[in-house]
């Protein structure tokens, strides 16, 4: 008989105890975002974030770095092939001139 008279009373106020129901979360709410132990949680998170996106942003920049010294050296290497291969050209007409007078 309890049972139905609470089941009863909770029907005919729901609207009612549903702000109850908020009320009371939002005040146990309140008192749990204010306990040091939430607090120094997520303190620490925080530290543990910035601490990763400082090592991502360093290792970005090395990178970075390493690839701009990279593209130097290739662009230093094709310079070298570029010179060796108009020296290459030059080198062989003379020899075939060279090769004909012999030849004679």
């Amino acid at each position: 008989m309890v049972k139905r008279e609470i089941f009863d009373f909770a029907n005919q106020h729901k609207s009612a105890l549903i702000f109850a129901a908020g009320f009371a979360t939002a005040v146990v709410g309140k008192k749990i975002l204010e306990s040091k132990v939430v607090k120094d949680t997520a303190t620490d998170c925080v530290a543990g974030v910035m601490a990763l996106k400082q090592d991502a942003e360093d290792r970005v920049s090395e990178i970075k770095e390493d690839a701009e010294a990279q593209l130097e050296e290739d662009e230093e290497e094709e310079k070298k092939l570029i010179e060796v291969e108009d020296g290459e050209e030059e080198k062989p007409k003379k020899s075939s001139k060279k090769s004909k007078k012999s030849k004679k």
